[in-house]
């Protein structure tokens, strides 16, 4: 300000030297009467064109962005090229600003909690595009409205109103009614409030398996657990029990402590899974000695109650041969418990459209369509008191899901009730390995097989 005033002197005293000058020389030529005309003619002259630099500046500045600035001489000139330069300035400034503002709207678009900011009165300000997901809020159609009039939740506006609750308010997503929100308001300032939606469905999904998962192995665990105690009173009175009930209680807790043992196995072993996302170690697995091992144990569990083929045509597979045994192994006892004597059971390894196959077929009692889905879950059963009469522990085919998650392959199950089940394992290309040069091969026939016997 202190440099203004000295330079809007010196501006003004430029262009009024020149009138006073003029009136000067006239007044001494031709008398004050002509010095005071020739003053006001230049007077009136400076105001015209001032007013015309000044409809020329107004002009501008109505539309500075779409016209160069105004061309002038003197001291016009050098304003008119400081207002170009500040407008300029600003027009840089409030670019900037208007990208970091996108910018900021595409994050906040981004995120994938649902965000609002309401007034004092509860009407919507902003709403960014998860809030259009979670509470059906779409900014151009309802900027201004208020938000009690789109989530109609018993208890909504009260908890408004009272944002210092601790619990969050749970919300059924209006759009789609099978995804839960937790909704919490958050103050910005005096007035303005951050309502913010969290999709907790998930969570709670994985709240209720938790639940359900501790109930399956505490049922698990307490029926061996008072079979076992139940027995154990019995051999506390020597006298009650002959040497024969002895020996027959004795073999049944055994059983139900092998049981107990084998459940606590599997859990072990789905913790580890679940707790690591690849194998520790892999290595190139001989497939064709890994289906002799296989069919092997088969034999030994089906105590010649099945006819049991084992077909190995394909090369070998690159993964950790622990946790493949461990999920064809699987597969195979299935197969086994729940095809009846006289059945038959195929366990195959081949090459199909580049991708190795593993295959367990079987001629039992197959599975209904309705279950299939389900078949991976933990202690899921199509028949609960058939698969505790077979010895299984509900958690098989979890372990063999996991397993092949870790090696990227995919299990695919077809099966009909009373027809058989096929448990299909696709491995990608990249895991096969070459064919050994040295070693025999089985090719397609069977390396192993076991008849029925009466």
């Amino acid at each position: 300000m202190s440099c203004g005033v000295p330079r809007l002197a010196s501006i003004l005293f430029g262009c009024l030297l020149p009138i006073v000058g003029l009136a000067v020389v006239a007044g001494v030529l031709h008398g004050a009467a002509w010095g005071w005309a020739a003053a006001a003619l230049g007077f009136l002259l400076l105001v015209i064109a001032q007013a015309k630099r000044l409809s020329v500046l107004s002009a501008w500045l109505d539309a500075p962005e779409t016209a160069e600035s105004p061309d002038a001489r003197g001291a016009w000139g050098e304003v008119f090229l400081k207002l170009s330069r500040r407008l300029r300035h600003d027009a840089r400034r409030i670019e900037d600003a208007e990208g970091a503002l996108a910018s900021f709207r595409n994050a906040m678009d981004a995120v994938p909690d649902g965000l609002v900011i309401l007034n004092g009165h509860h009407q919507i300000q902003w709403s960014n595009r998860a809030a259009a997901v979670h509470l059906g809020i779409h900014l151009s159609r309802d900027h201004g409205a208020i938000i009690e009039q789109l989530v109609r939740k018993p208890g909504f506006a009260e908890y408004l109103d009272d944002p210092d609750t601790p619990a969050p308010l749970l919300l059924q997503s209006p759009a789609v009614r099978t995804r839960i929100y937790a909704l919490r308001v958050v103050p910005l300032d005096e007035h303005n409030k951050l309502l913010v939606s969290l999709d907790v469905t998930d969570a709670r999904r994985v709240e209720a398996m938790r639940s359900t998962f501790v109930a399956n192995v505490s049922h698990e665990l307490r029926t061996p657990l008072t079979v076992v105690s139940g027995f154990l009173e019995h051999f506390a009175d020597d006298g009650a029990m002959s040497p024969e009930q002895r020996r027959y209680f004795t073999r049944l807790m055994s059983d139900q402590t092998a049981r107990m043992l084998s459940l606590v196995d599997d859990l072990l072993m789905l913790s580890r899974l679940e707790s690591e996302d690849a194998p520790a170690t892999e290595e190139d697995v001989d497939m064709a000695d890994l289906l002799a091992q296989l069919h092997s144990e088969a034999q030994s569990l089906n105590e010649g109650r099945h006819r049991i083929e084992v077909i190995c045509e394909g090369p070998g597979l690159w993964g950790n041969r622990k946790e493949y045994h461990s999920a064809f192994g699987n597969l195979v006892s299935n197969a086994i418990r729940y095809t009846p004597a006289g059945g038959e059971i195929g366990i195959e390894w081949l090459v199909r459209d580049g991708a190795g196959v593993f295959q367990v077929r079987d001629s039992g009692v197959g599975i209904a369509a309705e279950h299939l889905p389900r078949l991976t879950e933990r202690f899921y059963r199509v028949d609960r008191g058939r698969s505790r009469e077979t010895g299984g522990t509900g958690l098989g085919l979890a372990i063999v899901k996991h397993i092949l998650l870790r090696h990227q392959a995919v299990l695919r199950i077809e099966s009909r009730e009373g027809q058989g089940s096929t448990f299909r394992v696709e491995f990608p290309a990249w895991r096969l390995r070459p064919e050994r040069a040295a070693g025999p091969r089985h090719g397609g026939e069977a390396i192993g097989m076991q008849g029925e016997t009466g």
